[in-house]
């Protein structure tokens, strides 16, 4: 299997989304209602966050790649299959 950069937004909404799981059992074993809508904004503020900072570290690899050297013709920069 090819080795692969990590996909850290998928990682931080597994985890969100994790803590999500936790917090709502812990609170059903404790009987704490937890408030929606402070857990719907709260995650759709993480995920927003997620986003950016997926954005920039995509944008700053790719100024990194600017200044390299260029690269060969038949390596394309985003491959299309996936399980290449």
């Amino acid at each position: 299997m090819k080795r692969h950069a990590p996909d850290w937004f998928s990682l931080a909404a597994g985890l969100l989304f994790t803590a999500l799981g936790i917090t709502f059992t812990v609170a059903a074993a404790n009987g704490w209602l937890p408030d929606g809508r402070w857990v719907a904004s709260l995650t759709l503020i993480a995920l927003g966050a997620g986003g950016v900072a997926a954005s920039l570290a995509a944008t700053r690899r790719q100024q990194a790649r600017v200044g390299s050297p260029a690269a060969s013709p038949a390596e394309e920069p985003w491959p299309s299959d996936p399980f290449a």
